[in-house]
């Protein structure tokens, strides 16, 4: 299944965007926790609803993550409550997008991104790699075969009508590059009884395309069987 590496890469891939995304809220999480927590300690040594040095520096020594005491603070919001307005203290952060993510743990998603990558660096290898024994293997006489298509050695496309291609399909995927005129037959016209002239006008006109795209030809044993031969 051709399609198979890719899909295993994007199932990685996405795996390890929302493992980051999970670790990214659950820090998120953590810091509003601890915010609120100092917070709620400060308040409860300073009841009075009043912002000063002295509070912010009792505030950030209360947090437990060290890398927002510089930048955490205390707002003062104005909310309607029970259809009044209420002046209350709020906790900040005040960090950003890299300092979060800094503090979240991305070891998981990290080693599933680079799991994901060498997947698809060592899938792109074994395709390049399948695809030139493929070449490799089915050349012959300088006519290579390769993903359904007949090119010359030096890559240029071979004009064949279907019937052409498959019959060159068949002679160039057999082992010994010989086939029966029984054998061709049925399986080209399977519902026709007698398709020897319909072979015999087949190889005719095939010869020529052959002959002038490689070094090969086709020669007949007596109307039982066919083979191609390098010249």
């Amino acid at each position: 299944m051709k399609t198979l590496p890719y899909i295993v890469f994007c199932f990685l891939m996405l795996c390890a965007l929302c493992t980051g995304i999970n670790s990214y809220r659950r820090t998120e999480y953590k810091i509003t926790q601890d915010v609120n927590r100092a917070l709620e300690q400060v308040l409860a040594k300073m009841p009075d609803n009043v912002v000063t040095t002295d509070t912010i520096r009792c505030y950030r020594n209360c947090l437990t993550i060290a890398e927002l005491r510089d930048t955490a603070g205390i707002a003062m919001r104005t909310v309607r409550k029970d259809g009044r307005l209420e002046t209350t203290l709020v906790a900040e952060a005040n960090c950003g997008f890299a300092t979060t993510f800094v503090l979240s743990d991305q070891r998981a998603s990290g080693s599933l991104f680079v799991v994901g990558m060498l997947w698809l660096l060592g899938s792109l290898w074994y395709a390049k790699r399948k695809r030139s024994e493929l070449m490799v293997g089915l050349s012959y006489g300088g006519i290579v075969y390769n993903d359904g298509k007949f090119t010359t050695i030096s890559g240029e496309q071979i004009r064949l009508t279907p019937m052409q291609h498959s019959l060159l399909e068949m002679f160039i995927t057999n082992d010994t590059h010989t086939l029966s005129k029984q054998e061709i037959c049925d399986r080209l016209w399977p519902k026709k009884p007698d398709a020897s002239d319909t072979l015999y006008t087949l190889i005719r006109r095939i010869k020529p395309i052959i002959e002038a795209n490689g070094a090969l030809k086709i020669e007949s044993d007596r109307g039982k069987s066919y083979s191609l031969k390098i010249k």
